[in-house]
């Protein structure tokens, strides 16, 4: 009975629970073709359109220029291109990228817990953060560069202890990797860092003088990327259509109260809440038992708990919106909870494995939720959306018209950009897409943007032009139970094409425009059951 005990006990304080929790939570990700992430489409427009534009790939983008000084999203849609080239697929390329993200949370975690000296068991709670409001908002660069920031604060601390040349040169390449992945990250790690360097100043070679050393020597990897990070802010890559960008910020005790729905909360049902409850009921095990029976030194819990300090103060004084860019602070939460993980210390007894195996159960069922939440929102959103999609001509122009955003499965709007996949299936253009964005990975070539808008009218359909916008579009995807094209509508006539879901795809038909007076497609009679998000002319 002691064997089968003792092989029990090895089973679940080792690597091999671990990884049967990281690999189950990772695999919804290759079970569902149009995961409901809402911005997800737009970074697979962004992968194709880079593959085209590096060298060997043709002429398909030849209205488009990568935007090497604006944006910091380069290490993502670039590794996202290079797979894209090697895989023919731009959708499946970033769901491998994914994956590896997905596997890489953990592992970064695992790191930095050992550069620490810490309880390695302690990663195990760390797969079921992947699965965040970040991600179901569809901000995957930001979602890939945690993993990396976790890592960066691990070499961080080897290097503070044992520094080495290598080390050193090893540092300065992940921090520019990081800040072109995203600079919140980046922020992130520079001032956890400059910390655990400054901590290691009074407690060099274990004595309580004060010495440089620890942070002459980690300081000096950050330059390129600090380097990077003034070229890419002078050239005001932030800014709203030339602009100086404006800065937003949420109260103090709101902030707060998003945190625990920003780490895990994607989901308008209650099954993703049932699952953070008993994770969090698994933490707060151990942070009870660890507390009633302390073990560790002082110096240890001071380097241990500096990244989710330094953290928690950035995700409290971080603004909401600055220019372009927006849920800046509260995007944060998951890399927050990641780092509250770092004190832990489990038991080694049932007091540490009763956590282990919930922290684990959880995981394992928020994992099933997710890909039965998803699998039912592809099936009621987008149905055979590539069926849809085969239905346009390559190198044609395609607007976006979403009367429908909402879900009853997510929390995020799920499918809003989801005609962006024509660009990655050969379109020429979609509208509205992020490449207007100063920030984005490409931008339109000189001469090549569609016709201008004062808003984000994907979000706001009524803006669309019937006389004007119908002369530029070769397709209009409409998302919702509307005919933005009546009879006697201005501008060129549109016919329906194909359907999918609530998708239904217009086509520029035959025949000269009309020329009845310039309107919108929002017309009085639009029945009840249209949803327009609240955005204004």
């Amino acid at each position: 009975m002691r064997d089968p005990g003792r092989r029990l006990y090895r089973l679940l304080h080792g690597p091999a629970l671990f990884w049967v929790v990281v690999l189950a939570s990772a695999l919804p990700l290759v079970l569902v073709r149009h995961l409901p992430l809402t911005d997800l489409p737009e970074h697979v427009a962004a992968m194709a359109t880079i593959a085209e534009l590096l060298p060997g790939g043709g002429t398909g983008a030849s209205s488009y220029v990568l935007a090497l000084r604006d944006s910091q999203y380069l290490v993502y849609h670039v590794g996202g291109a290079l797979l894209t080239r090697v895989t023919g697929d731009a959708l499946l390329a970033n769901r491998l990228l994914l994956l590896a993200v997905a596997i890489a949370w953990p592992l970064s975690l695992r790191g930095l817990l050992r550069a620490l000296g810490r309880d390695e068991r302690a990663a195990v709670l760390a797969p079921m953060v992947f699965w965040n409001r970040a991600l179901g908002v569809g901000f995957l660069p930001f979602v890939a560069s945690l993993p990396l920031a976790v890592f960066a604060v691990a070499v961080v601390v080897k290097q503070c202890r044992t520094p080495t040349m290598r080390r050193m040169v090893g540092l300065g390449v992940l921090g520019l990797v990081l800040f072109y992945t995203h600079v919140s990250a980046w922020l992130i790690v520079v001032a956890i860092g400059t910390s655990l360097a400054l901590a290691a100043c009074w407690t060099e070679r274990g004595t309580s003088r004060f010495s440089l050393e620890p942070l002459l020597r980690t300081a000096p990897a950050l330059v390129p990327s600090a380097i990077a990070a003034l070229v890419w802010w002078s050239a005001g890559s932030l800014a709203e259509r030339g602009r100086d960008p404006s800065v937003e910020r949420l109260g103090v005790l709101e902030t707060v109260n998003l945190m625990p729905l920003w780490t895990f909360d994607m989901w308008t049902g209650h099954l993703d809440e049932i699952a953070a409850g008993a994770w969090w009921l698994a933490y707060a095990m151990v942070v009870v038992v660890g507390l009633r029976h302390p073990t560790d030194a002082r110096p240890r819990v001071l380097a241990a708990v500096i990244p989710f300090a330094v953290t928690a103060l950035v995700y409290i004084a971080t603004p909401s919106r600055v220019g372009a860019a927006g849920m800046l602070n509260v995007r944060l939460a998951p890399l927050l909870t990641l780092f509250a993980l770092v004190a832990l210390r489990f038991r080694n007894d049932r007091w540490g494995t009763v956590p282990l195996v919930l922290a684990a159960t959880a995981t394992l069922f928020n994992a099933g939720a997710a890909t039965f939440e998803m699998r039912r929102a592809e099936r009621e959103k987008v149905g055979d959306l590539d069926a849809l999609l085969s239905a346009m001509k390559p190198r044609t122009k395609l607007a976006l018209l979403n009367f429908a955003t909402l879900s009853k499965r997510t929390v995020a709007w799920p499918y809003p950009f989801a005609g962006s996949l024509h660009r990655a299936r050969g379109g020429a253009l979609v509208e509205w897409s992020f490449v207007e964005l100063p920030h984005w990975s490409v931008h339109y070539a000189p001469n090549s943007a569609p016709p201008p808008r004062a808003y984000f009218w994907v979000y706001n359909p009524c803006a669309f032009q019937l006389k004007g916008d119908t002369a530029f579009y070769d397709y209009v995807l409409v998302q919702g139970l509307v005919d933005p094209f009546p009879a006697n509508a201005p501008g060129h006539p549109f016919v329906p094409l194909a359907h999918a879901g609530v998708f239904t795809l217009f086509e520029r038909a035959a025949g000269p425009p009309n020329d009845a007076p310039e309107r919108g497609p929002c017309i009085p009679r639009v029945g009840p059951e249209i949803s327009y998000p609240a955005y204004a002319p």
